[in-house]
């Protein structure tokens, strides 16, 4: 078990985005830096110096997608940005490939500049966790005994204790219950203005079976990739 800190720098439901029983990480730091975390690895995000670096949020990566399988995923086309309040636009869910191969983004309200395209597709890897603590705008303090995880600076730190690590979730899950436990201290409620899908969207490309089928489905490999990463974390992996 791995743990990996970063200061989140603009809490909007985005990057973190903890609706939909999930909480995913699609286009943050974490993501940029290419990140090889695996499942039962944690992610932690605390907030800035100015903001006393309180614990935004942590996860437990339960799996890793290619952003194309998670963007083809049933299970998450409520993480798809839509008109409506919010919240609704929050969705992270914004990249798929098209027919010829090419990164293409879908209906989007944050990530919407030219270039945040090539940034967030270098390394496209959607860490998503089934069990989290999120806070946001609630955020507590971190105890004092696990102030060596708080990141204070620009990047990911990933190289903390073991017996420090172990002993922050246990403390984190013995606390708090899993999920939400407040909403995005950024939020922004009055809405964005959307990019993408201004006129007939370009399709994502289609599998053989999906094409037969009239519909778009994931590759086998991604379904056996799916299961395989959505195991429960084993006591050995808990203690790496």
């Amino acid at each position: 078990m791995r743990l990996c800190s970063y200061v989140v720098k603009n809490d909007k439901g985005f990057a973190p985005n903890p609706f939909g029983g999930w909480c995913t990480l699609a286009a943050c730091t974490p993501n940029h830096q290419g990140l090889r975390l695996k499942p039962c690895d944690w992610v932690v995000g605390n907030s800035s110096a100015a903001a006393k670096h309180r614990l935004i949020y942590a996860m437990r990566v339960s799996e890793v997608l290619d952003f194309d399988d998670y963007y083809r995923d049933p299970r998450f086309a409520a993480k798809k940005p839509r008109a409506g309040g919010w919240e609704d636009q929050c969705g992270d869910n914004i990249y798929f490939r098209d027919r010829t191969g090419q990164w293409r983004r879908g209906l989007a309200f944050h990530h919407t500049q030219p270039d945040d395209i090539d940034r967030d597709t270098r390394y496209p890897r959607v860490f998503i966790s089934n069990h989290f603590f999120y806070f946001g705008a609630n955020a507590p303090p971190f105890p004092d005994r696990y102030s060596a995880l708080i990141q204070t600076r620009q990047g990911c730190t990933c190289q903390h204790k073991p017996r420090t690590v172990q002993a922050f979730v246990k403390w984190l899950e013995n606390t708090y219950s899993p999920g939400r436990h407040g909403e995005p201290r950024d939020r922004d409620t009055l809405g964005s203005v959307p990019v993408g899908l201004r006129s007939r969207p370009a399709s994502p490309a289609r599998s053989r079976t999906a094409q037969r089928n009239g519909g778009y489905v994931a590759a086998p490999h991604s379904v056996a990739r799916r299961r395989r990463n959505g195991r429960p974390c084993s006591k050995e992996q808990r203690r790496m």
